[in-house]
């Protein structure tokens, strides 16, 4: 009689009872929420039969939960989530936040100088009705000041200097009164080229800082508070196109765009913006992100991105200008860090949710394929829903594959040809 191996009797054993048993459960790990997303249909915004309008950086929600959009004569609103439109009140400035005390208050962004270094002048207003009152023409506005003491100008991409103070937002009262305004550009030392914009003429091109003013007098006089973001390398054109919101309890959240081709970071204080966490990558690119904190505790983040552009203009349309530099960084620096071989090829609008307050972040889902701007809105609407417009770009009477190859190689001689398509889609947050 052969023996055989009790090692392998017992290794047979194990296989069969472990054949005979159902298979394990794969082991969940931390990490993305698993969020459903009801999307509707894409509605156009009416923007064409308001010429005039000025469509502003951001939507804005009013207390009787109408999502407002543009500014000029005329504005446009919606109070069934984007499906119908009608003609809203005359809005003087882009920059308009609805206070806890149901009045509004505007700002005028541009700082000019006063002759005294780091102090700007710029002006205010507080309205308690948006009516026919609240035109530029009807507006009271007051003087308003803001200090950045390290404040140096910079060069825009279309080469002109920008030798003012550029208060773009996003702002933010918060539960003491204080208000807050998000801003970004350069300070003094911060000489850190981008990448993609040689600066043949002198020009100012260096990496972004975002930093955060504050105002604890009804926004008449604002102080640099801190800086959320700087290091002169992240990024392509790094920190900058903030957003921000207010989580509660002096807890603030700001996503910030870092480049054409290169993540998204957002960075954390828990001192109501007096000091900053670290910044950490999102590990999804994102020109110009937005943000909304819904009653459900969602937190919602829209942003998009275009294609490869070669043809830029303003004497940077080569393999040598900001695109095809950003491409080839992103190759270097972030597509691991991302997971998108190319990231052209997946431009588009998207949206995220996040259901702890940041920490984590869904799988981003594609509303638009290409070719919107990357630059879009979005507005609460409920508390579960959520409004997204895209930018679409389109050339009248150019095919879709033709309209492409333009982008890439013409655009600087057809741009002007360009119309801009507002879309509309109302999302429901299913948790």
């Amino acid at each position: 009689m052969k023996y055989q191996n009790p090692m392998i009797v017992l290794f047979a054993l194990l296989i069969g009872i472990s054949a005979c048993q159902p298979a394990p459960e794969p082991e969940i790990q931390p990490g993305a929420p698993k969020i459903r997303l009801e999307v509707g249909e894409p509605v156009t915004v009416p923007t064409a039969e308001h010429p005039d309008i000025s469509v502003g950086p951001r939507l804005v929600t009013l207390p009787d939960g109408r999502v407002l959009m543009g500014r000029g004569d005329v504005s446009l609103t919606t109070s069934d989530s984007g499906i119908t439109w009608d003609v809203g009140p005359a809005i003087a400035r882009p920059h308009l936040l609805p206070l806890r005390d149901g009045s509004y208050f505007f700002f005028k962004g541009r700082g000019l100088a006063t002759g005294e270094p780091g102090l700007f002048s710029l002006e205010m207003a507080r309205v308690q009705a948006l009516d026919e009152d609240a035109t530029d023409e009807r507006i009271s506005w007051s003087a308003a000041t803001a200090r950045v003491d390290w404040w140096a100008p910079l060069t825009a991409d279309n080469e002109t200097e920008v030798d003012y103070l550029n208060v773009g937002g996003p702002f933010l009262e918060l539960e003491d009164g204080t208000l807050l305004a998000a801003s970004y550009g350069n300070f003094k030392g911060d000489t850190v080229p981008m990448e993609g914009f040689p600066a043949t003429s002198g020009q100012k091109w260096f990496k972004y800082r975002t930093y955060l003013l504050d105002s604890s007098d009804g926004g008449a006089n604002w102080e640099y508070l801190s800086t959320i973001a700087y290091d002169g390398v992240t990024g392509q054109e790094s920190f900058c196109e903030p957003a921000m919101v207010d989580l509660g309890g002096g807890e603030l959240l700001a996503v910030m765009r870092t480049g054409r081709f290169a993540p998204m970071y957002q960075a954390r204080s828990l001192d109501g913006g007096k000091t900053w966490q670290k910044p950490e990558s999102m590990h999804v690119p994102g020109l110009a992100p937005q943000m909304v904190l819904l009653e459900n505790g969602a937190l919602v983040c829209s942003f998009g991105w275009r294609r490869l552009k070669v043809g830029y203009g303003h004497g940077l349309n080569d393999e040598g200008g900001p695109y095809p530099a950003a491409a080839r960084d992103y190759q270097e620096r972030y597509r691991q860090d991302v997971g998108i071989e190319n990231p052209s090829d997946a431009a588009g609008d998207y949206v995220m949710v996040s259901l702890d307050k940041g920490k984590t972040w869904s799988e981003p889902r594609k509303l638009a394929e290409p070719l919107t701007s990357g630059y879009t809105l979005l507005a609460a609407t409920g508390p579960d829903t959520v409004l997204v417009v895209s930018a679409r770009l389109t050339l009248p009477g150019q095919s879709q594959e033709r309209h492409l190859e333009i982008w890439e190689r013409e655009w600087p001689q057809w741009s002007d040809k360009s119309v801009v398509v507002r879309v509309a889609r109302k999302i429901r947050i299913v948790l």
